[in-house]
């Protein structure tokens, strides 16, 4: 017997009612809400990693808990959070840089980290997109930061390729806390955009 809380309801069901978790779900996630929490055998996961165990099967015992929130209540906190994320992240990178140049082994396993760092800001930039209705040409007014972004990420890139760590010390510290401004200046205008809808 498994047994699922959706936002305090408690539900019991066998292992075999589901082919999958993304079954599970499917049937259990609440309309025009957001899922702000997962916990599953009381280890949390983080929202953001739901796709990877879509395929899972259920053995039997576990306990799942889920809660949804209101999208945009739930979206404005998120941006609140990810405003200081950005900040530490940009904070973090002059000694980051610092320890590529020198070639230091586990700062190179940390590169994976940072690429998967602004690929969740990619994916949140789509989502808030989604949610605003808007796209990235309703922004004109940012695109010569949109375009320093691409040309950073694309060096970066190529850099990691060509294990060339002096030049991807050189474009972290000073150019890619260029590029992230562009991040900012979109969450900030969504974040304008979704206090406009919900007052």
């Amino acid at each position: 017997m498994i047994t699922a809380t959706v936002n305090g309801n408690e539900i019991q069901f066998e292992k075999d009612k589901y082919e999958t978790f993304k079954d599970f779900y499917e049937e259990n996630k609440i309309p025009n809400k957001v899922l702000s929490k997962l916990k599953i055998n009381d280890n949390e996961v983080p929202v953001s990693h739901l796709e990877e165990i879509y395929s899972a099967n259920f053995e039997g015992e576990e306990t799942i808990e889920m809660q949804f929130d209101d999208l945009i209540p739930f979206t404005l906190n998120l941006l609140g959070n990810l405003e200081q994320y950005l900040d530490k992240f940009e904070a973090a990178l002059p000694n980051f840089a610092a320890s590529i140049k020198t070639g230091d082994s586990k700062s190179i396993e940390g590169l994976q980290s940072l690429q998967e760092g602004v690929k969740a800001l990619e994916t949140m930039k789509s989502n808030l997109f989604t949610l605003t209705g808007t796209t990235e040409d309703d922004f004109n007014e940012f695109n010569g930061e949109r375009e320093k972004l691409q040309t950073v990420l694309k060096e970066v890139n190529e850099a990691i390729s060509n294990k060339d760590w002096e030049e991807l010390s050189q474009q972290l510290e000073y150019d890619l806390p260029e590029g992230l401004d562009y991040y900012k200046r979109i969450f900030k205008k969504a974040e304008e955009i979704l206090r406009q809808r919900k007052s």
